[in-house]
């Protein structure tokens, strides 16, 4: 066998057809390793990388590729497939008869003429033949092997009555109730976007993890460049799809999906925040495995990780391995350990839900604060601290009835009228969408220069989300909430032009004095009191009702 190290890009299309033809023998369905993804990758990602990538030749013929980047580290080559950080899965491009004769062949000739190597070799699947023969390979040479290990949950088509399973998981989360609230209030569609589109998938990208912590780097810099070349590919056994959910024109989810020989796997998703009640991400990872299986893949690969819709849907789960191997010297064992030491940390972490959570999500929220937030967001964050820990909230429920009702005549004419979702989704602001995802209808000034809510109607619920608190409302009647105080007096009289023989119900917290006095001299009577008080995990909860139209309550927490 002879080595043969190609150097450039260019050099390497001269081996194009040759790479190609071994993974089309082999009906390989792993899209990292396919041609069109290294080549790319070493063209715009991996130029600032030190590739070192290898053909092996066998009588004349190529039979194997080893593509790998190698950095120093105490002196020492640390040898990994190329792609990291970047390519979930990675693996040997060789067929596989000659699968354990390359691998032996490189690995040998890479340790003889560098004495002090690692190896560290991210991104192999279990399920396939070349991570068992590079650990094969590593128990015969005695060379001391580290393997670690993270869940690759995926759905087989074949192994499960689609239609059932496809009706069944849709249900999980409410799925199917949301998805129908949102065809209610306006169009909804999966779409397959146009190349001059992909800019909102970038944008939604970021909007999604602007106050979390992203390890992805999907829109960065060369990255993103890289994402974007992909997405031109024809002709290639490897495809990109990317699936958008638009609601009324605008996007609010997408995946970002590769494909190879009947194998799709996800590798980004995201959706915008404003619609996080409406499960925005779940609906669009419903379309898309719809859409695959109409399309006759073979895998939906939900790709790593341990995040929960991914195994609301799985119908099996593989393992993909990080494995370490060093060449046997003292300096590279004591540096295999370091790595080791610092992998199993990492494993440990990203199996631990609670801890990414935290990563994830708190950490990226203070990190955005520290970038960007206002006094007020400071404010709002401090708060929401303490009441982990110490909280007391009281809340009054008042009532207005049409025989009470001693509010001065105003003449509001067509003061308010209705705002439609579209227009509240201009405002980007997720407590709005919230109020549609809850069923209110929103009204908004007529006069205004610019959309805004004035308040907002329940005909059914009344709510305090503060306390978690949500009740069917009694017979003719409605909850007012969103209300502009300032504005009590002209929404309670442009309330009974619209609702003459109503009673309307609203509330007003402790801290709202104000608003409670000027309910009173409207004639609202106070009807209900909810009191919520904890000091670390003492918790006490009291009703006071002082009408029999109060209601029972039952969902304070």
């Amino acid at each position: 066998m002879q080595l043969i190290r190609i150097r450039t890009d260019d050099e390497l299309m001269w081996y194009k057809e040759i790479w190609d033809a071994i993974l089309e023998a082999e009906d390989n369905d792993n899209p990292f390793i396919e041609f069109a993804w290294f080549y790319n990758w070493w063209q715009i990602v991996g130029r600032k990388e030190r590739v070192e990538l290898y053909a092996i030749e066998h009588e004349g013929t190529i039979i194997a590729f080893f593509p790998f980047t190698v950095s120093i580290r105490w002196g020492i080559r640390v040898y990994t497939f190329a792609g990291k950080q970047i390519a979930n899965y990675t693996g040997i491009v060789a067929k596989q008869q000659w699968l354990l004769q390359a691998a032996t062949f490189i690995f040998d000739e890479l340790i003889k003429k560098y004495r002090h190597v690692v190896f560290s070799l991210h991104g192999l699947l279990e399920s396939k033949a070349s991570t068992k023969i590079l650990e094969q390979y590593f128990v015969e040479r005695q060379l001391r092997t580290s393997i670690f290990r993270v869940v690759t949950p995926y759905l087989a088509f074949s192994e499960v009555d689609f239609q059932h399973h496809f009706n069944q998981r849709r249900k999980m989360h409410g799925v199917d109730r949301r998805e129908r609230k949102l065809r209610n209030l306006g169009s909804l569609e999966r779409r397959a976007p146009s190349q001059d589109e992909l800019w909102q998938m970038f944008r939604l990208f970021n909007r999604r993890w602007a106050k979390k912590i992203d390890t992805s780097e999907f829109t960065k810099g060369k990255k993103r460049d890289f994402f974007e070349r992909l997405t031109m590919l024809k002709g290639e056994a490897l495809q990109v799809e990317v699936d958008a959910l638009v609601f009324e024109n605008q996007w609010i989810g997408f995946t970002y999906g590769l494909c190879c020989r009947g194998r799709y796997v996800t590798y980004a998703l995201a959706h915008e925040p404003t619609f996080n009640l409406f499960g925005a991400g779940r609906i669009v990872n419903q379309e898309t495995i719809q859409r695959t299986f109409a399309a006759n893949y073979r895998l939906f690969d939900m790709s790593i990780g341990y995040e929960p819709y991914k195994f609301d849907w799985r119908s099996s789960i593989d393992f993909t391995r990080h494995m370490l191997a060093s060449s046997g010297s003292k300096r590279t064992n004591l540096l295999t350990g370091f790595l080791s030491l610092k992998q199993r940390l990492k494993e440990y972490v990203k199996s631990n839900q609670r801890i990414v959570d935290w990563k994830r999500n708190s950490l990226g929220h203070l990190r955005f604060l520290v970038k960007y937030g206002k006094l007020k967001d400071w404010l709002e964050y401090g708060q929401q601290f303490v009441e982990r820990f110490v909280r007391m909230k009281q809340v009054e429920l008042y009532e207005l009835t049409p025989s009470e009702d001693v509010s001065p005549q105003q003449p509001v004419g067509n003061l308010f009228e209705e705002m439609s979702i579209q227009e509240a989704m201009q405002l980007d602001q997720e407590e709005v969408i919230a109020l549609f995802y809850k069923g209110y209808t929103i009204y908004k000034d007529s006069f205004a220069e610019t959309n805004k809510p004035a308040f907002a109607l329940h005909a059914t619920n009344w709510r305090v989300d503060s306390l978690r608190i949500i009740e069917p409302l009694p017979k003719q009647t409605y909850f007012l909430a969103y209300d502009v105080f300032k504005q009590i007096d002209i929404i309670t009289a442009y309330f009974r032009k619209i609702k003459p023989a109503q009673t309307l119900w609203v509330t007003a917290s402790f801290w709202q004095w104000r608003k409670r006095k000027r309910l009173v001299q409207l004639g609202y009577k106070p009807i209900s009191r909810m009191k919520h008080f904890k000091f670390a995990r003492f918790e006490r909860n009291r009703v006071e009702k002082y009408t029999e139209s109060g209601g029972d309550v039952h969902s304070v927490h």
